[in-house]
């Protein structure tokens, strides 16, 4: 069996309204583990982008304990949690958050400066690197503005990696594209973990979460189901769908 990468227990997430507590995590544990690529999938407001915000550290929990490679991450400090997020995590979004006024190139390269694992002359090298693999070199020197969605996307997945992080977490990557660069994104994606990249991705498309070889279903707060899957393979996409929808289905989706 795979090395676990991160594990949730018992996670909690609740909000004050009105003298009422709204709870929008409810006990959820999972475990992730080294080279999936895992997707939550639930209904719309059933908690997956509060999941995943949650486990990665970018919001706090109310109760429960988050481990990443065996160490105990709730609880840690700001500045420690931060740190996680620069060197061991990375980050794709629905919504791209490229920076405007910097090229694609500098896009990338500055959260590689920011890690400090390599030295400058690495960070441009491997940049370009990625660059050349998400298929945007031609343009480098372009500002986020004077580039199509995908490709913008394509950039933001090469910022998210460049410093190598374990886990790569995605909420809604696709959300904005149209079907062809949602396939080029995935497409992507998928060699990504293929090469070894952990990646869990929260997603309300079938199309995406094709991609995946395990599924977790999250409703009302809490995980549903899981289904596992074998590895994608554009020739069994057709049948995969068929098994997901029916999988779905069976979670009242």
């Amino acid at each position: 069996m795979s090395e676990i990468l991160l594990s949730a227990k018992d996670v909690c997430k609740s909000f004050a309204n009105n003298g009422e507590q709204n709870h929008i995590l409810n006990h959820v544990s999972f475990d992730l583990y080294q080279g999936d690529f895992t997707v939550i999938m639930g209904a719309s407001g059933a908690g997956k982008s509060t999941l995943l915000y949650s486990i990665s550290g970018m919001d706090s929990i109310t109760a429960g304990e988050i481990f990443y490679k065996g160490k105990r991450i709730s609880g840690c400090g700001e500045k420690e949690m931060s740190r996680f997020r620069t060197e061991e995590f990375g980050f794709v979004f629905q919504q791209i958050h490229l920076v405007s006024n910097l090229t694609l190139m500098e896009n990338v390269t500055v959260p590689g400066f920011m890690n400090k694992k390599k030295n400058a002359g690495e960070v441009k090298e491997r940049a370009l690197q990625l660059l050349e693999k998400v298929n945007v070199l031609h343009a480098k020197d372009r500002l986020p503005a004077q580039v199509s969605g995908g490709e913008a996307q394509r950039a933001a997945i090469a910022r998210a990696v460049i410093a190598e992080p374990g886990l790569l977490f995605a909420d809604e990557p696709t959300g904005a594209l149209n079907r062809k660069n949602t396939e080029d994104v995935l497409d992507l994606m998928t060699e990504m973990n293929r090469e070894g990249q952990s990646i869990l991705m929260v997603t309300h498309d079938v199309r995406a979460a094709l991609r995946a070889d395990r599924l977790l279903y999250l409703e009302d707060g809490k995980i549903g189901g899981e289904m596992k899957l074998p590895p994608y393979t554009p020739e069994e996409a057709r049948n995969r769908e068929t098994q997901i929808n029916a999988w779905l289905a069976s979670m009242e989706w």
